[in-house]
């Protein structure tokens, strides 16, 4: 249980999201934690996490968190890269991201209800399959998604660095212009959904973005459709090299990440 106290603390509060137009009230919360795993234990590390899904499904039945999902990072990909996976633990408000304090022998019995004495020794020794090579939170602040059962298995995330005082621009951009397209590209089934979201934690000058936005596709090969028709249908009249222009000219698109949903709870 200690090590889940070390894990729980990483979060703290007393943080404004970066602009004005974010200013949101329990528009949802996700931490997410980066995992890079050790040398030889994949299978032992998905195990792991197998065990988690059932603590976390004990979790969201008492109210402590609204979602779980483990993914599975495809590209970029490879002995040298940051990490190899990432969970995103989902709450619905600011005051639930304070698992610390919520943290007690009861409540840890009541998550690992049904989990045999080997499972809870799993879960409690995670770190000997896995390392977390950082954590942050999140907050949605505009999602167009299909209707459907199925949650879509591929997920590009585009990693944004905003300038400074371009928040409203670039939210202008992406509300305005772009997500029009993509709520057309979802109608036609060129794509499963779409996502813009704010960096909350950590913050500060150096980091290399505080935005991204995230294309969700049904499978690999929808990855590759072409949405032209899409943009011919809403901006009929808008080139391509003005709509480039505009994107571009609002913030740096820093990295590219393309990953695979393995598991989930909700």
């Amino acid at each position: 249980m200690n090590r889940l106290i070390q894990l729980f603390s990483l979060l703290f509060l007393g943080c404004l999201l970066p602009g004005s137009s974010f200013a949101q009230e329990d528009q949802g919360y996700a931490l997410v934690e980066y995992m890079k795993v050790k040398p030889g234990m994949g299978q032992q590390y998905l195990e792991c996490e197998a065990v988690w899904k059932k603590i976390h499904q004990n979790r969201l039945e008492m109210g402590l968190i609204s979602g779980w999902d483990l993914q599975e990072v495809l590209y970029p990909r490879g002995t040298h890269t940051e990490y190899d996976y990432i969970t995103i633990t989902k709450v619905e408000n600011w005051d639930a991201l304070n698992f610390r304090e919520g943290l007690t022998e009861e409540t840890w019995a009541r998550a690992t209800k049904g989990l045999s004495q080997e499972e809870i020794e799993m879960a409690d020794q995670a770190e000997m399959y896995r390392e977390i090579v950082k954590a942050e939170i999140w907050t949605a602040y505009d999602v167009v998604m299909r209707t459907g059962d199925t949650r879509p298995r591929i997920e590009v995330e585009n990693f944004m660095r905003i300038p400074a005082n371009g928040w409203d621009a670039w939210l202008d951009m992406e509300m305005n212009m772009v997500k029009p397209v993509h709520q057309k590209s979802v109608e036609m089934g060129t794509r499963a959904g779409w996502m813009i979201t704010a960096l909350v934690l950590p913050r500060g000058d150096d980091l290399p973005y505080q935005a991204s936005t995230l294309d969700f596709y049904d499978s690999w090969a929808d990855m590759d459709q072409d949405e032209s028709a899409a943009w011919e249908a809403v901006h009929p009249d808008l080139s391509d090299r003005v709509a480039e222009d505009r994107i571009n000219g609002t913030r740096t698109l820093v990295r590219t990440e393309v990953r695979m949903l393995i598991d989930f709870v909700e």
